[in-house]
């Protein structure tokens, strides 16, 4: 067996998600393992190949936790609605509003990914056709 073959499939959407600009995680681990980097030297970053050798070792150990968005008053807190292990949101990635309709219902929702307990990356997702706070 290959090791494709054996990797989840990763929708273009998450992978940009942790391989991207806004979340540098990944990038920065990719970053600080160039043995030859110097500091503030832009010629330092890493290469794509750098960042998706480290994508595919950090995202299979990858958890996501999901949450409502709920407004209190003036500020906006967080509700926890599932846990889900690495390698247990494979629906969740390949079809996002669906998966988080059907299991979670009309809300405005934030999915956080870990690499144990490391903050990867978050991405929020305004469910079935959620408004407003009022429809909470």
């Amino acid at each position: 067996m290959t090791e494709d073959t054996q990797r989840p499939v990763v929708p273009p959407w998450l992978y940009k998600l942790f391989t991207g600009n806004q979340y540098p995680y990944i990038r920065r681990l990719a970053k600080f393992e160039k043995k030859d980097r110097i500091i503030g030297d832009p010629s330092s970053e890493p290469t794509r190949e750098e960042i998706d050798a480290k994508f595919w070792e950090i995202y299979p150990q990858c958890s996501a936790k999901v949450m409502q968005e709920v407004k209190v008053g003036m500020i906006v807190a967080f509700k926890d609605l599932g846990a889900y292990p690495p390698g247990g949101y494979q629906e969740l990635a390949d079809t996002p509003d669906e998966f988080l309709a059907r299991e979670y219902g009309r809300k405005k929702i934030k999915v956080n990914f870990y690499y144990v307990e490391n903050f990867v990356c978050t991405i929020n997702f305004k469910v079935a056709g959620w408004v407003t706070h009022d429809d909470d």
